[in-house]
């Protein structure tokens, strides 16, 4: 009778324990992202088809459901390879800090994405300024976010309009201004520079009339809306008529700065419509 050695019989049942192991990995791996993706499928179905949601909160939901498919894809796969991970982490100490160099600014656009969230700095549909790169955000991910550029013209920039994809890594290091963090109304500015030698009583009256035209159009939702800041922030209530300012800061010229409440998306609208009042109510006193 031939006598089995332990030693050997063990050195033969490790390969196989190790095989089988990596097999049932990879099965529930296959199984696991089947059934995620087909949720993160049904649930996008359902958010299509509900007619009770604007498009601005549908396309939020979408974005919610995809980053939150990966943020789950994610941990499912660290735990279901946690083992072979751990293995493999062993191995990877030597070349550990390698790694962290060559993915330095990856680190920093997740920490970007960890910063935008726990601050709610901005979400999906707001409209920021960035690094001088102002429009409505209409992405987000892990990596980085989406912004339709504002299609107000600029001078010196031939386009606007834009999709700008941004990393999360600007968030460490520049500040954002969050337009929509407030409410639905902005501050709008308009700067208007007239010769020394004009009419700047007749100018100032013109501009002031101008803006107090418009503001009356939307002035009992401007209202509403600055009751609701004042009671929900904690804060005084703001100014809500047009006001101007003078400033001399030119020898041959006089600066007329003009600051009226408007909506949100309609400040390149109502400043065309102020210059051309502007310049109509100037032109009629001229004749």
């Amino acid at each position: 009778m031939t006598t089995l050695n332990p030693a050997i019989a063990l050195e033969n049942l490790l390969p196989s324990l190790a095989d089988r192991t990596v097999l049932r990995d990879l099965i529930t791996t296959v199984v696991f992202m089947v059934v995620l993706l087909l949720l993160r499928t049904l649930v996008r179905r359902a958010i299509l088809q509900r007619s009770d949601l604007s498009a601005e909160n549908k396309r939020r939901w979408l974005v919610t459901v995809r980053n939150l498919a990966l943020v789950l894809a994610f941990i499912g796969l660290v735990l279901i390879w946690a083992h072979e991970l751990q293995t493999l982490a062993v191995s990877l100490v030597a070349i550990a800090a390698a790694i962290v160099l060559a993915t330095k600014e990856m680190i920093l656009c997740m920490m970007g994405s960890i910063y935008r969230t726990s601050t709610h700095v901005f979400s999906v549909g707001d409209r920021i300024e960035i690094n001088n790169i102002k429009g409505q955000v209409i992405d987000t991910n892990l990596l980085s976010f989406t912004i339709a550029e504002s299609s107000h013209a600029q001078p010196h920039k031939g386009t606007v309009g834009r999709g700008i994809t941004l990393p999360n890594s600007l968030l460490l290091s520049q500040p954002v201004y969050n337009e929509t963090m407030l409410g639905s109304f902005v501050v709008q500015t308009i700067h208007i520079a007239i010769d020394r030698q004009a009419d700047w009583q007749r100018a100032e009256q013109v501009l002031l009339g101008a803006a107090e035209a418009v503001v009356a159009e939307y002035n009992d939702e401007l209202q509403r809306h600055a009751r609701e800041l004042a009671a929900g922030y904690a804060l005084e209530t703001p100014t809500l008529a047009p006001r101007l300012r003078i400033a001399l800061e030119d020898r041959e010229e006089i600066g007329l700065h003009l600051q009226l409440p408007v909506p949100l998306g309609q400040r390149a609208k109502v400043e065309q419509r102020l210059l051309r009042d502007f310049l109509t109510g100037m032109q009629a006193k001229t004749e």
